[in-house]
């Protein structure tokens, strides 16, 4: 009988879309039957088939359900958030495609599967083959496509400017406003995931936003980073609660900035899935020291 491979999905898009794109990956190698974990919740409201337009073997279930099955599962993943204290191993620090494999087979038992990461020791075309796979639902790529063919106009510069849940390891916005206001002859896209961020920058004429219907929004009265409980009990200082509309809005700025010239503004999972998606396209990227240039 086969064995199952359950792809648990956790925190915000660009951590889940790393965790299912892998997680196939490795069901694939291993001769695993996938099943994709994909809560809702306050962390990202939008199931999965809000998004994605395969017909995926999908279930919704947090992740303090999986603590009473724990004995009967193989664990591959980077922290065993709930204190389950079963044997794992994380399957980013596999230095080798084939130790994970090992480490797979040395079991019976079905896989319970997380990773924010894309192990790096998968195979680049493996990732890119699952990547093409996960098909975006067509309406969220036309409104897309439509916002790049109306609004973008040739080339042009993307920038996230991540905020919310990163604290004072968010983008610099006020160094990107005046590098930005200083290249008048170029096109930019920026982002955010803080209304107050994509209002300031819209004031720039060479500045494009996609109008989002929703945004990200606090949990619980607080700052961004006041200590909150997820729905499974975990307690973070991420202060978020991203809605499903709010989440979809996200993913059509993901497509638009993997359109652009992406300035590396932050090493969040997000921005690094915009530039997955464009490396099947092979379009190169730019920093923020090309900006500069640009602005001298």
């Amino acid at each position: 009988m086969t064995r199952t491979i359950y792809i648990y999905c956790d925190g915000g898009f660009g951590n889940r879309y790393n965790a299912v794109i892998s997680g196939l990956v490795l069901a694939e190698a291993a001769g695993l039957e996938p099943l994709i974990v994909w809560p809702t919740n306050n962390w990202c409201g939008a199931a999965f088939e809000d998004m994605f337009a395969d017909p995926r073997p999908v279930v919704r279930r947090e992740l303090s359900t999986f603590v009473a099955e724990k004995e009967r599962q193989h664990h591959l993943m980077v922290e065993d958030h709930l204190g389950m204290g079963v044997p794992n191993q994380s399957p980013v620090l596999f230095p080798a495609f084939a130790g994970l494999l090992d480490y797979v087979a040395a079991s019976d038992k079905d896989v319970f599967y997380y990773t924010a990461l894309i192990p790096p020791c998968m195979d680049p075309q493996a990732v890119q083959r699952q990547l093409r796979s996960l098909r975006f639902r067509p309406e969220i790529v036309e409104r897309a496509e439509r916002f790049v063919r109306e609004q973008a106009g040739g080339e042009f510069f993307g920038v996230q400017i991540r905020k919310t849940d990163f604290g004072a390891s968010g983008a610099d916005d006020n160094n990107l406003f005046e590098l930005i206001g200083k290249c008048p002859d170029k096109r930019f896209f920026v982002c955010s995931d803080d209304k107050s961020v994509e209002e300031r920058f819209a004031a720039l004429p060479n500045v494009a936003i996609h109008a989002k219907r929703a945004h990200v929004e606090k949990l619980v009265d607080g700052e961004w980073t006041t200590a909150t409980a997820d729905q499974s009990g975990r307690v973070y200082a991420c202060n978020v609660n991203r809605s499903a509309v709010s989440v979809i809005d996200a993913i059509v700025d993901l497509l638009i900035l993997s359109r652009s010239k992406v300035v590396k503004t932050s090493n969040s999972t997000f921005l690094n899935a915009a530039l997955m998606i464009q490396a099947c396209g092979g379009v190169a990227a730019a920093t923020p020291a090309d900006v500069a240039t640009a602005a001298a």
